[in-house]
This record gives C-alpha cells, structure tokens and sequence, in this order.
C-alpha cells in the first residue's frame, strides 16, 4: 500500500437500509422488528397516534404520559422505579403534536421481568393524587421560572401567533391551565392510549421468543376501533411583526418563520433540505458565518424545519444582545434576499450535500437509529422508497433549484416575525 496516494473520493448516491419483519399480535397490533444487534440489548416502543393536538385541554397529554409510571393496580411508583433500576432497564416517555410513545430499553435477560412492568404501566395506570399534586406544583414551577426568560417567551408567542386559535395545534399556555385533576387523565388516557391505533416497534437483539412476550402482554387487549378527530393541514400562516415586552431584558429572543404548504413527499422538500443547510442548518452556514463569526451579535443561530402531520414549520431562532435586535433582523433578511438572487457556488453546495450525506449515514448507523428512520416515513405516510431514494435526491440539487426554491418559499414579507425583550 502506497499511503503517499490518498484514497479516491466517491460520492454516496444510495444506502441499503434494512427492512423490518412486520408482524401482528393476537388482537391486530402492528409489530415492526430490526433483529440488528449482537449486543444483547433491546428498544420496545409503543407509540399511539394521539399527542398534544388531541387533548381536551392544555397540558392534559403531556400530565397523562408523565403520570403513567407513577402507580398502576398492582405496583406503586417507587416499586415501579426500583424494578426498572434492578433489572438495568430505563423506561421514558415523549408528546408531540401528533405522536404519544413510550419506551422501554433493556437487557435481554431480563427482558420477559422488564416487559412484565413495563406492560403493567401502559395497561393499568392509576394516576395516584399525591404524585400528581406534587408534579403539578413542580411544573408551575419551572413554568414561573421559565416564563421570565426571553427565549420562552419568544417561543410561546411565535406558536400562539403560527396558528389560528381554533386549531388543535395552537397552544397558549397560562398558570390556570395547571388547575388539572386526575379524571381528565384518566379520560385521556381511556380514549387516546386505549392501544385502538398503537404501533410497536422493536429493535436491537430481538429474538423470537421477544415477539411472544409482547403477544402475551399485549394480545390480549380488547382493542376498540375508536374514531378519533382529523386534524387539518395547515397550509399557510400570516406574515407580520410581533413583540413581547420586557423591560429589563439584556437579550432579545427572536424567532423568525411561516407554515409552508411543503410536504415531504413533494418535489421540492429534499432541495429546501439543502437550501435550509446552506442558510442556517449547520455550524457552518451563512447565518451563523454572518450573525456570530462576523458580527458577534450572538453565540448562536440556527434555521430548521419542524415536520408535523398537519404542518411544516420553517424557523429561524436564535437570542440576541439587545442592542443588536434591528441589525440581526436586517441580516437575516440580507442572507434570505441573497438566495434569492445569487446562485450558491459549486464549492458550497459540494460541502453542504457531503454534510448532509454524512448525518443521514450516522442516522442510519445501529439498529436503534434504523428504527427510527423507518419511523420517519411510515408513521407519517411516505412511501417506502422515501429514505432509498433520499441520497440520489440530494445529489440532484442544483444551484438553479435552490434559488428557485428560495423565491418561492423565503420571502421575508411572508415571515413572521416575534421578538421578546426590550421593544
């Protein structure tokens, strides 16, 4: 071997991602299974098909899936920690707008003793009041703290404001909302957890004998068709300025952003992928060489796309010195007109594309990380050839598309636009 000559440089087009064994339990559930590991671990994930815009108010789905392993009919909340900390197993939970799931990672010698609890959690919570009362008062307190710093209220408002107060994906939280009891738990839990519409997935070192601990904890549910609400895509949002005032404030919160009618099937979503990197989706992207490396308006700045069920969120975020809230705001509009109307050079694009190339492998890198890219078309619809023809997708992108994509998509006029802090 000749280490004088560097190794020819290729261009990744294609990844062969494996396949899950789809099966079903006793009562219908979908089961999907990477067996990927030699490392005698397992992820099991439920995920139910309700989050945060099905809830009958503020707060209720993410209080039901906090209090879930705070006590079931048959072990309370301290037996329930201690089993999971004795076995190595570590159980969480996580609410979006459209998604509730619960996992559970754990040995596999121990697997049948932590799905045993882990079952028990999903199947018989009670919602003990003692706990409740005590995550409450904890809750409004880290709100109150929170609710005083600018980045929060920034957040808050840019989502009130995103969308019309009658859809089930506006928010505006406020100290009332925290007068919750158990019974609106329980009934969420009753309507919206009832597994009518769960899918479990399964990774890591999955052996048969997994799939018949799970059809013996979970294939025996009753499970009822139960219709629940549709929630409407959103297409558009409104463009406009607005504030937040507090007086005191050193730094400005600044989130700058709209709903676009961009899905991810569409043509258009893989080059707004690669026009969002160049803008602000990396550490080496214009907004950060502008705002941070050139002007030191901030430690950081960043653009992305939040990818719901019903709406695609471009954002643009990031906190300011006071002083510098009108300059930052006048930069960000530079980088987005320059876009517009120059063409990315061949240089920049190459060095985009190989980053996204890069993190795209890295996430396709283990059995936990092939799970969850199957998860990211299949529980939102796509089509299974969405992450194969992913890379060759990304390679297409042209300079010419990209600003044609930014006319089209990034119109300053069109954002909205919230700052908190000194106005």
């Amino acid at each position: 071997m000749d280490r004088s000559i560097p190794p020819k440089i290729s261009v990744v087009s294609s990844v062969n991602i494996p396949a899950p064994k789809k099966r079903f339990l006793s009562n219908g559930i979908p089961v999907f299974s990477f067996d990927l590991s030699d490392q005698k671990i397992i992820r099991i994930e439920v995920v139910f098909r309700s989050g945060t815009a099905h809830q009958s108010r503020n707060l209720v789905a993410d209080f039901t899936s906090r209090m879930m392993a705070e006590g079931t009919s048959s072990r309370s909340g301290v037996e329930i920690a201690n089993e999971f900390d004795y076995y190595g197993s570590f159980f969480t939970h996580s609410v979006s707008k459209d998604f509730t799931t619960f996992s559970l990672y754990c040995l596999t010698k121990y697997a049948r003793e932590s799905i045993d609890v882990f079952s028990d959690i999903l199947k018989n919570p009670i919602f003990p009041e003692k706990e409740f009362e005590t995550k409450k008062r904890n809750a409004l307190q880290s709100f109150k703290v929170n609710s005083d710093k600018v980045s929060v209220l920034c957040k808050r408002e840019f989502g009130k404001r995103l969308y019309q107060n009658n859809h089930p994906y506006f928010t505006d939280i406020h100290e009332e909302n925290f007068d919750l009891n158990t019974n609106l738990l329980i009934q969420h839990q009753k309507n919206y957890l009832n597994f009518s519409d769960a899918v479990i997935f399964l990774s890591g070192y999955v052996q048969e004998d997994l799939i018949e601990c799970m059809d013996a904890k979970f294939g025996n549910l009753n499970v009822e068709d139960i219709e629940k609400p549709i929630v409407k895509r959103v297409m558009a949002s409104k463009g406009g300025r607005a504030g937040v005032e507090k007086l005191d404030a050193i730094q400005s919160g600044i989130r700058i952003g709209r709903i676009l009618s961009l899905r991810r099937s569409d043509p258009d979503y893989v080059p707004f992928v690669v026009l969002n990197t160049i803008l602000g989706g990396y550490f080496g992207s214009r907004l950060m060489s502008n705002i941070r490396e050139e002007k030191g308006y901030t430690y950081g700045i960043g653009s992305g796309l939040i990818r719901n069920i019903a709406s695609t969120v471009f954002l643009i975020s990031t906190e300011v010195n006071a002083e510098h809230t009108e300059n930052t705001l006048n930069e960000v509009e530079k980088e987005l007109q320059r876009l517009q109307k120059e063409l990315v050079s061949e240089s920049e694009l190459d060095r985009v594309k190989n980053f996204l190339t890069g993190s795209y492998l890295k996430k396709s890198d283990g059995p936990f990380n092939i799970c969850d890219q199957f998860k990211s078309y299949y529980l939102y619809g796509l089509n299974e050839s969405y992450n194969t023809t992913y890379l060759s997708e990304l390679q297409d992108v042209s300079a010419e598309k990209i600003r044609s994509i930014a006319v089209k998509y990034l119109n300053f006029d069109d954002m909205l636009q919230v700052i908190a802090g000194k106005l």
